[in-house]
């Protein structure tokens, strides 16, 4: 059989096999999750990560295998990565390269970006090292946050008397933290040092214009041993609470204090284990706090270097932090039974892991279903679950809007129970489909759709079969227009194909899926904007013609919560509010819910909503 996709992300990087056909081709879905993988062989570690005009920037450093003769892994540049969405990345040129000659010669560390104290643009303060590694913290100017310049101040802070810092010799300055709020005068500057005595330390120093620093004259948190305090964090909860995050020299795992005070009363006794990443990143966006972390796991060819993206809930009851994991699966798909899509996407190229032939996957996650390693930690990669679960998995309804779509199939060879098929959204009939060739590695496959432009179709991704090859792969659809090449033969529409139902049917599923199904023809409901959310999202619906319908909003266990709407509804567009309480006006947790929109009693669509506070 063969494939199929929804229209979800914009296009920034195109698969290697619509390259060669066209470039104007656009993501209808990859199943990208929330990370950023670093290439074999390379780490990525200490980074600052800003929002700016719909866009993520990630500076970080990007450690390169150490080189003969070299007693280090080579850190000679900060790396840049954008992204709209957190899954898809552009790689930037590399900023600030080391100098020769000077006191950042050797290595440079952990950028730390605010926006500019004194007017427009973004000041990013990093550690530069010279050949004794003697560390220092350094200053540099951006107007668009490509471009930087190094600031003639540099260095702009090395530690008082009381660090162990000597030039000629390791000294321990880096991982700078700059933290200010409203009303204080002041920015805060805090960075990793060693007492005299030995021990792994922060230090203060404060400054009013961010170039002249003073240091406090006292280390400012003090470790237990001579373990070093590294990757700081702070941060202020709404109750006026700060927060301090870190991991220790060598270890793994983020740690947190809370503490009622900035600058005195810090306990490492009272640090308590987050999770395993490090390098932990608070940036705020809006009224939410991003939290990212950098991390590695084993692979076939040595360690997979990673970014890791979610959110956190700091203002929490217990003062300790909840992370909230952004969805591993678009929510424009749903699962329709089964439990062989419960562990979907697939993190990484899980066949070549464990020795097999490589997937041909695109980016870090694709649909595979004999896989089980949905995400870097759980469990070691090249985990299965085999051939025995089956499900079906469908996306939502899209129009059409080119005269091409590819995308890559990989699985089992059965035609009537392992495949990715695209259905006439009205009356669910088959338009293509494709199935594997009995391997992990996915082929190429396309389809030639100009006779469809303008048709509302769905895409079906099927596991049905336990037997032996009873498993379906599937990435990188795309949707593009044909441009003088083609990159395969396309196949053409199927004339009178079977629908969703008969399938289903013919397979012993009929009774299982089928009333789960949309009716052909009603509506949809849209994705909430935004989401996650605080305090309150928009839900927006379509109705085909004028009925009954009911919007409510769900915990994860099915329970409803509130009911937003529940009547008669005109036919058109309709945009319904949801403030973050329940129906007895009770606030609501933070956490994970849904919205489900029903027309004439018989349930449409649901939307995975993420309520952060």
């Amino acid at each position: 059989m063969r494939g199929f996709g929804t229209r979800a992300l914009p296009l920034l990087a195109l698969g290697l096999f619509l390259n060669a056909a066209v470039p104007q081709a656009e993501i209808l879905m990859d199943f990208e999750q929330a990370y950023y993988v670093e290439r074999d062989s390379v780490q990525v570690k200490d980074h600052a990560v800003v929002f700016q005009g719909g866009l993520y920037h990630v500076f970080f450093i990007q450690s390169l295998p150490q080189e003969p003769g070299e007693y280090m892994r080579t850190e000679r540049w900060l790396g840049h990565i954008t992204s709209p969405d957190l899954r898809h990345w552009t790689h930037q040129d590399s900023i600030l390269p080391v100098v020769p000659g000077t006191w950042e010669s050797k290595f440079i560390w952990a950028p730390k970006i605010i926006e500019s104290p004194i007017g427009q643009g973004w000041w990013m303060y990093y550690t530069g090292a010279d050949e004794d590694v003697c560390q220092r913290i350094g200053l540099a100017f951006s107007s668009d946050l490509f471009n930087w310049v190094r600031s003639q101040d540099s260095p702009v802070y090395v530690p008082g008397r009381w660090a162990d810092w000597e030039e000629g010799d390791w000294a321990n300055c880096r991982d700078p933290e700059v933290f200010a709020q409203d009303g204080d005068p002041n920015l805060y500057l805090f960075s990793t040092a060693l007492t005299t005595h030995n021990f792994g330390a922060l230090g203060l120093a404060t400054s009013q214009n961010g170039l002249d620093w003073e240091d406090s004259g006292t280390p400012f948190f003090v470790n237990d041993d001579s373990l070093m305090i590294e990757s700081t964090q702070m941060v202020r909860d709404e109750s006026g609470l700060y927060h301090l995050f870190f991991h220790e020299q060598d270890s793994d795992g983020t740690y947190h204090i809370p503490n009622s005070s900035l600058t005195e009363g810090w306990d490492i006794g009272e640090a308590s284990y987050v999770n395993s990443g490090r390098g932990a990143e608070l940036t705020r966006i809006g009224d939410e706090w991003l939290y990212t972390h950098f991390n590695t796991v084993p692979g076939i060819d040595g360690p997979l270097s990673f970014l890791s993206f979610d959110f956190i809930d700091i203002d929490t009851d217990d003062d300790e932090p909840d992370i909230i994991t952004l969805p591993r699966m678009s929510d424009s798909w749903r699962i329709l039974f089964g439990t062989a899509f419960d562990f979907q996407p697939t993190w990484g190229d899980n066949p070549y892991q464990r020795g097999s032939v490589g997937s041909r996957m695109e980016g870090n996650s694709y649909i595979a279903t004999y896989e089980k390693h949905p995400y870097p930690g759980y469990n070691v990669p090249g985990w299965i679950q085999g051939n025995d679960p089956v499900g079906l998995l469908k996306s939502d309804p899209f129009t059409i809007s080119a005269d091409r779509i590819g995308l890559l199939v990989g699985g089992g060879a059965h035609p009537d129970t392992c495949f990715v098929g695209l259905f006439d959204a009205e009356d669910h009939r088959l338009l293509f489909t494709e199935t594997g060739m009995n391997s992990d590695r996915m082929l190429t496959r396309l389809w030639k759709t100009e006779t469809l432009i303008g048709r509302r179709v769905y895409l079906a991704i099927a596991d049905m079969y336990d037997g032996q090859w009873g498993n379906i792969a599937v990435d990188s659809i795309e949707e593009y227009w044909f441009g003088g090449h083609e990159p395969g033969i396309p196949s053409d529409p199927i004339v009178d194909g079977p629908t969703l139902f008969e399938i289903l049917e013919n397979a012993g599923f009929g009774g299982t899926a089928a009333d789960e199904l949309p009716p052909p023809v009603g509506g949809r409901l849209l994705n909430a904007h935004p989401n996650p959310f605080n305090p309150s999202t928009s839900l927006g619906f379509v109705l085909d013609e004028p009925a009954e319908i009911a919007l409510r909003i769900h915990d994860a266990s099915g329970r409803t919560l509130r009911r937003l709407w529940e009547g008669p509804r005109n036919a058109g567009g309709g945009t319904l509010v949801w403030d973050g309480r329940d129906d007895s006006g009770q606030l609501l947790p933070s956490g994970l819910y849904f919205a489900s929109l029903l027309i004439e009693g018989r349930m449409v669509e649901s939307r995975k909503l993420v309520l952060l506070k």
